[in-house]
């Protein structure tokens, strides 16, 4: 896989760390988002949230009895200026893998939820009343740069300026949406948040370009059931940056 010099910085750029606005106003840039005012939501694994007022402080199944988990929206994606920057093999390889990954978080969250342990929302087949549809959009996908990481394990666990080895060179992803009331379509949340791949000693997903990612779907995946399934006073956190185990 080659990609131009232009991704290299969107690669750079991901190892920046991201603010946890824990208190913040809902996502706009998708066009996703109501205007209102900035709130706090028990969703502390998101950066980004907002709730409708009618539904705050309440748990999802005194308002919906199934949720529907929507195909991933991946246009936004497309539209990022380092993106239309590729060559025509590059861009195509991309597309793939935005597909890819797209397919993937929808099949993670409905295992999530679905799975969910004890009594929990069974999962719908499409929007409907009593449904709570969840729209999700791919804004931002960065592959790790698996060179860089391989240069870093011959120079040992620590790299100046870049700390653990797998701190070089790592991917993002992030992802904005929302939640509906499928027989009103009336918006009851929005939401957003970014991730880099995780940290770890030795990082073997850091060799392949979208594990980072993926374990970063599967986290939101789980997070989201058990914000679903919850009463509404249990505070969901946010997964562990580091990855204890290298494999």
């Amino acid at each position: 896989m080659k990609l131009h010099s232009s991704l290299a910085v969107a690669c750079l750029l991901s190892l920046l760390p991201s603010c946890q606005m824990f208190d913040a106003k809902p996502a706009k840039s998708s066009g996703y988002n109501p205007s209102t005012a900035p709130m706090k939501t028990r969703a502390e694994f998101l950066q980004e949230s907002w709730v409708a007022a009618p539904y705050r402080g309440k748990p999802v199944r005194e308002h919906f009895s199934s949720v529907y988990i929507a195909p991933v929206n991946t246009r936004y994606l497309a539209e990022q200026t380092w993106w239309q920057q590729q060559g025509g093999d590059s861009k195509s390889t991309l597309a793939k893998d935005t597909r890819m990954i797209a397919g993937q978080i929808r099949k993670e969250f409905q295992g999530a939820i679905s799975n969910y342990p004890g009594k929990h929302l069974p999962l719908a087949s499409g929007p409907g009343p009593g449904v709570l549809v969840i729209e999700l959009a791919l804004t931002e996908l960065v592959p790790s740069k698996a060179y860089w990481n391989a240069g870093a394990t011959a120079a040992g666990f620590v790299v100046p300026g870049a700390g653990f080895l797998s701190a070089a060179g790592r991917g993002s992803i992030a992802i904005e949406g929302r939640a509906r009331d499928g027989g009103t379509g009336k918006i009851v949340a929005t939401f957003k948040d970014r991730r880099a791949d995780k940290v770890a000693p030795i990082n073997m997903d850091s060799y392949t370009w979208y594990e980072g990612a993926k374990g970063n779907v599967s986290d939101w995946a789980s997070e989201f059931a058990q914000l679903i399934n919850t009463p509404p006073h249990q505070v969901i956190k946010r997964a562990s940056s580091v990855k204890l185990k290298p494999w």
